[in-house]
């Protein structure tokens, strides 16, 4: 079981080198993390975008580009589109956003003739390394789903479930996080929601996990704080998904571990015909190199 991004890094590592296409790749931070990921033999690139732009970084950041081929393009759409054609025509096995907006990039997966959707939902996974979690910690979905339904909840877990058993997590403990752990169908929907998706689990509906909820946060990864409240469940303390009720949630979630916490970070979407490197333009280069080696291990 990878348990760590060091962990990670090295069960890439001995993998067959794959590649990954970067739309609009003029960025110092996509540039490094790129050059860190091949310099540890995780990845191949092929960068598009704005060659110029590429060049003026490289050299101001030391980065050493010939390793790369280069797509020159001249806006953010032609980027995402040669990018994309990239993927479909199989000379790159994954798909990393540059400094191009999340909304062009997306249009451009789901496009129905040109794109490279699946029929099945897109979602937003993160993965934390967390000082005070004994293992890697996941959650979705803080950067897809605005408000999503029971039915998308679930495409949700299993995308997410799919994607953590390329971890050797054979069998994932999937936490339904709402703010308490008691159904409200009053004034809280969804635990609602929570208490029949744990339901169907238990009924064999959603398989390959073990799923319970509505658990408060604290419910889902502190042992304690479930002798504390009294609380019977097989999640209990040991969650390796969080899965949250909406997307205000899951990105509060995320930026604030990220930012006030010293965690490492990595985020992919999930559903289409390839894992996609998304992540925050704010994150650092750390954060999109091991974003990479999340999307190679998945891929």
């Amino acid at each position: 079981m990878i348990s760590s991004f060091k962990e990670l890094v090295d069960s890439v590592k001995g993998r067959v080198k794959k590649t990954i296409a970067v739309a609009m790749a003029e960025g110092e931070d996509v540039l490094k993390a790129i050059s860190h990921a091949y310099d540890e033999g995780l990845a191949d690139a092929v960068l598009v975008g704005n060659r110029s732009k590429m060049i003026e970084i490289a050299d101001e950041c030391d980065i050493d580009l010939s390793h790369y081929d280069i797509i020159n393009t001249d806006s953010e759409s032609q980027a995402v589109v040669r990018s994309i054609q990239m993927v479909r025509e199989h000379l790159a096995d994954t798909l990393m956003k540059g400094v191009c907006s999340t909304a062009t990039l997306l249009k451009g997966v789901l496009d129905k003739e040109h794109g490279i959707r699946t029929g099945k939902l897109l979602s937003h996974v993160s993965a934390f390394e967390l000082e005070f979690y004994p293992k890697l910690l996941f959650m979705s979905d803080g950067g897809m789903n605005i408000m999503p339904n029971t039915e998308e909840k679930i495409a949700i877990i299993h995308n997410a479930v799919n994607t953590v058993r390329t971890f050797g997590i054979q069998k994932p403990k999937v936490a339904l996080i709402t703010a308490i752990e008691k159904v409200n169908y009053q004034a809280m929907p969804c635990t609602v929601d929570a208490a029949i998706i744990a339901k169907m689990a238990e009924r064999g509906q959603i398989t390959d996990c073990i799923v319970d909820g509505p658990l408060a946060l604290d419910n889902a990864i502190s042992k304690k704080a479930c002798e504390i409240k009294g609380i019977n469940s097989p999640i209990g303390g040991e969650a390796d998904i969080l899965v949250m009720p909406d997307i205000e949630t899951g990105n509060v979630f995320y930026k604030t571990l990220n930012f006030f916490t010293k965690c490492r970070v990595a985020g992919l979407v999930i559903g289409a015909q390839v894992p996609i490197v998304v992540t925050s333009r704010a994150d650092s280069d750390e954060s999109k190199f091991h974003s990479i080696a999340f999307a190679m291990q998945a891929s």
